[in-house]
């Protein structure tokens, strides 16, 4: 049997073909998991009450619908559809003259359909059902061979903050460039460790813009002028000097019928704030198929991204959902005005470590704080970071004038684009600070199962923040 091409319809059939391909993306070929039948209430805006059975691979639409239009075939991640001519659920006649592609609109009838997924051999993937209810065929589908294997998230630890240690330790202070700088404190530490080269992606954020009235450095005419501190920086509330990737993170959305969500992972709580590593996930019909790891983010400076979809898959071209890295820091600008120079930064915090699979980009912390002057040119650094969970305890830092001893500058971390180290000289013109609960995962990668050793981040791990202060 034949079915025309024809009609206006509703469109809401790519979201039953994404889960299709969804298998295909989530099996391993090696077990088979059964899913339960998905709930759709949250999935079409405008049938809520399309019934999908994920297990049949049947889809019974609402009564009165007589036609449907796929919206985007490319959503099958380069498997390809047809209409089955008859009733075999294993092997059916195809009609290969009248591929479903993007656009592509269907007559239901009263006897329904059959959608054929067939991968690039042409092998047949998947057969679906598409049926009214009055119309529904008798003949049941057979399910594909294999389905999504669920993920399994690992228990998140917390962070800890019972004890509260302060540590002291001398160090080596920073070379002076000239007369200009500040003598550093007697007091501090220089957190170096290695990196691997490679490009950092972000906006440059220089003081050209509006000027900043709230959230702007307080900067009085008394004796506080000589020691500006940066709003917000006791952690008791949440402010606009400061920008996160967290709203992004707990915007669910949907593109194509896949949808991408996450949660917030940027808390406040009894004058701390804690920033954490958290997954990003896309599903179709709530069949969860595809996974990438963002880390946690607290910086001075804004953020554009808008939803979940921006962290899943910014500056990635693999259509959607992609499976490339994911480049977060493309929508950080980074940086506050800023004109004063602190020798050295004091912070009270902890951390909560989670291991992660890979030896290129192991989890880790970040904190930062670099002066930057006209034209990119960075004037000091200061960096530290911990590879292994640390108790409450404050960590003293000094900044390093025309030098880069952490290597913020040629490692892949979140830096803005088109720095370069200056002599120290430099005059200031804004301040970039870094809170991070991963130190790579600002490039957000993973995708389906089985990638896991993609990830840049340890999930779960966790940065708490109590307070911190420029020391001058």
């Amino acid at each position: 049997m034949r079915f025309e091409i024809h009609g206006k319809m509703k469109s809401f059939i790519a979201g039953a073909l994404c889960s299709l391909a969804f298998g295909l993306w989530a099996c391993s070929g090696e077990t088979e998991t059964q899913v339960a039948a998905p709930d759709l209430s949250e999935l079409f805006e405008d049938v809520d009450d399309a019934e999908i059975d994920v297990e049949s691979r049947s889809i019974v639409l609402p009564e009165g619908t007589s036609s449907f239009k796929v919206d985007n075939i490319a959503a099958l991640g380069g498997n390809k559809c047809y209409l089955a001519l008859d009733d075999d659920p294993v092997d059916p006649e195809i009609d290969w003259d009248n591929p479903v592609s993007t656009g592509t609109e269907l007559e239901i009838g009263e006897e329904g359909l059959r959608l054929v997924v067939l991968d690039d051999a042409n092998r047949v993937v998947a057969v679906w059902m598409v049926s009214l209810p009055e119309g529904e065929s008798s003949s049941s589908v057979a399910p594909a061979s294999s389905s999504a294997e669920p993920k399994s998230s690992s228990d998140a630890e917390k962070a800890s903050s019972s004890s509260e240690k302060v540590e002291s330790s001398s160090s080596e202070k920073p070379a002076e460039s000239s007369s200009s700088s500040v003598a550093p404190a007697s007091s501090s530490e220089i957190a170096s460790s290695s990196s691997e080269d490679a490009s950092s992606s972000s906006e440059v954020s220089e003081s050209s813009s509006s000027a900043e009235s709230s959230s702007s450095v307080a900067e009085s005419s008394s004796s506080e002028r000589e020691e500006p501190q940066l709003p917000g920086s006791d952690f008791s509330a949440r402010n606009d000097f400061w920008a996160t990737t967290s709203d992004a993170m707990a915007t669910k959305t949907s593109s194509a019928a896949i949808k991408v969500s996450s949660e917030a992972n940027l808390e406040f709580d009894g004058g701390m704030a804690t920033v954490t590593t958290r997954e990003v996930e896309g599903s179709f019909l709530f069949i969860d198929g595809s996974w990438k790891m963002a880390g946690g983010f607290y910086f001075a400076g804004s953020y554009a991204g808008e939803t979940a979809l921006d962290i899943y898959e910014q500056g990635s071209d693999g259509g959607t959902p992609s499976t490339g890295c994911s480049v977060i820091s493309k929508d950080m600008t980074f940086g506050k005005p800023f004109t004063a120079r602190p020798t050295a930064f004091t912070v009270k915090y902890s951390y909560s470590h989670v291991a992660n699979e890979s030896t290129d980009y192991p989890q880790k912390s970040l904190v930062y704080v670099m002066l930057v002057g006209k034209n990119g040119k960075v004037v000091a650094t200061g960096a530290f970071s911990d590879e292994a969970s640390v108790e409450m305890k404050s960590r003293t830092v000094e900044l390093s004038y025309g030098k880069d001893p952490f290597g913020l500058l040629s490692g892949e971390y979140p830096v803005a684009e088109g720095l370069s180290l200056g002599t120290g000289e430099e005059e200031v013109t804004s301040i970039h600070v870094m809170f991070a609960s991963s130190a790579y995962a600002h490039v957000v990668c993973g995708g389906l199962v089985g990638n896991s050793g993609k990830y840049r981040g340890g999930e779960n791990s966790a940065l708490v923040l109590d307070d911190f202060k420029l020391i001058y």
